[in-house]
């Protein structure tokens, strides 16, 4: 499908969604585009491992996607002198691809379940679709690959979320089926994400399964947590989890990041010509008075008032989380000043107690941006808080790709210790507005 057909196809999808709003309909399942119920209760769509067989016998086939990369991949051998192959599981809109497409790579499957996402994914990679629920996808249906790389759900383990852990029947159990993949498959190699609670979940017992189950899948582990504040104006802390097959015999060592000391300054959208925010933008944006009465109320707000108000915007943000929303716990709001202009920011701290100021949400692009998105990554306006939540940050990818791919030969004789760093500055630029601060940006990468 051409990018102007999924870009009107999310267009309509978005206008029908707003046209219920407005009607007072029930709203349709996001999952599946039905009105007679809600995710949670989605009929077609189920990521209990335990209900694989229940799958198996319907009559209904696996979606498995469509890649162009996938139809000329070889059987029995994936390195060819087109770079090396993977696989990106759970692949929300795509930031592994962002980066591992940079570093050489050839995406042949991916796997996801949300429709929004999918539609976003599609506009953003030339047509590739990817595969539906991956509990339905048997293993021979999967190209073989060098690479497993996802950022398996994260709601068991993060601290905002359910908190079970491997005993979440919809969402922990995921996890079984990277291990069945990489049972069957034996990738080279894989780069796992999750968040950093993943390492504290039940006393760390729930991370001593998954490693050893890692490694009884045949591979040597390493893990470390990286926060993505060294390289984007968002404190970002989540854990990485690398392994390379017991026969390659090879270790990996984590690199070391540089800290750019950036702050929310250098990525907030101004009333210019240049990075467009209109006054309209900016009101739709801001906290209501009822809202903000409701954030200054929550025992959270009270007892971390700058978690909630970022006051000095030369500072970084917190993390942005998948339920970003008007007055959720996890979201942080910035102020809105005269002209919203950042070099006037830059040089004002406000007082969240004030009462004159206002506050308001990133934008969808301004959190694309906080992520390391570069600015001609189509965003979907549907649940694009949830969707850039819920994502890897791409600098920060290429910068740990880039040395295992060297690590497992795959890198196509490339072997500049450097190379995920060139990589990711090429990304943070185009991460980056498209004025002063795009300029000063290279000059500091210099």
């Amino acid at each position: 499908m051409a990018a102007e057909d999924l870009s009107t196809a999310c267009t309509m999808d978005e206008t029908l969604t707003n046209n219920k709003k407005r009607k007072k309909k029930k709203r349709s399942c996001y999952q599946c585009g039905q009105l007679d119920h809600r995710a949670k209760d989605c009929p077609n769509i189920t990521s209990n491992a335990s209900s694989y067989l229940q799958f198996a016998k319907r009559e209904t086939p696996p979606d498995l996607g469509q890649f162009a990369a996938s139809s000329s991949a070889a059987t029995n051998t994936t390195t060819t002198n087109d770079g090396f192959s993977y696989i990106e599981l759970f692949a929300g809109v795509g930031g592994f691809r962002l980066a591992l497409d940079r570093l050489g790579g050839r995406c042949v499957f991916a796997s996801e379940v949300d429709r929004f996402c999918i539609k976003n994914y599609q506009m953003n990679f030339n047509g590739d679709r990817p595969a539906g629920d991956i509990n339905r996808i048997p293993s021979d249906s999967i190209p073989e690959h060098d690479l497993l790389v996802g950022g398996f759900p994260c709601q068991p383990f993060s601290s905002s979320g359910s908190k079970a852990g491997l005993a979440d029947t919809e969402k922990g159990m995921l996890f079984r089926e990277i291990t069945r993949i990489l049972k069957d498959k034996q990738p080279k190699g894989f780069l796992l994400e999750n968040v950093r609670g993943l390492l504290l979940h039940d006393n760390g017992n729930t991370f001593t399964i998954i490693r050893t189950e890692l490694e009884e899948c045949g591979y040597t582990v390493f893990f470390e947590l990286v926060d993505a504040v060294s390289l984007l104006p968002q404190e970002r802390k989540r854990l990485y989890i690398i392994g390379i097959r017991n026969d390659l015999d090879c270790k990996y060592t984590f690199p070391s990041i540089p800290n750019l000391g950036r702050g929310v300054k250098d990525i907030i959208q101004q009333q210019s010509k240049e990075d467009v925010l209109s006054e309209e933008d900016i009101e739709s944006l801001t906290l209501t008075p009822h809202q903000l009465n409701k954030v200054k109320a929550q025992t959270y707000t009270q007892k971390y008032p700058g978690s909630r108000f970022l006051c000095d915007v030369s500072l970084p943000s917190k993390t942005i989380e998948s339920s970003y929303s008007s007055y959720m716990v996890g979201s942080q709001f910035i102020p809105v000043l005269p002209n919203n202009s950042s070099s006037n920011m830059s040089e004002s701290k406000v007082s969240h107690e004030d009462e004159h100021i206002k506050w308001r949400r990133f934008s969808h692009r301004e959190v694309a941006r906080l992520q390391g998105f570069p600015e001609t990554f189509h965003l979907c306006s549907q649940r694009a808080y949830h969707h850039l939540g819920n994502a890897v940050a791409p600098p920060v990818i290429a910068i740990l790709a880039a040395p295992l791919v060297q690590t497992l030969g795959l890198a196509k004789n490339n072997n500049d210790k450097d190379w995920g760093w060139i990589i990711a500055k090429e990304l943070l630029i185009e991460a980056s507005p498209n004025d002063y601060r795009r300029i000063e940006l290279k000059k500091n990468l210099v």
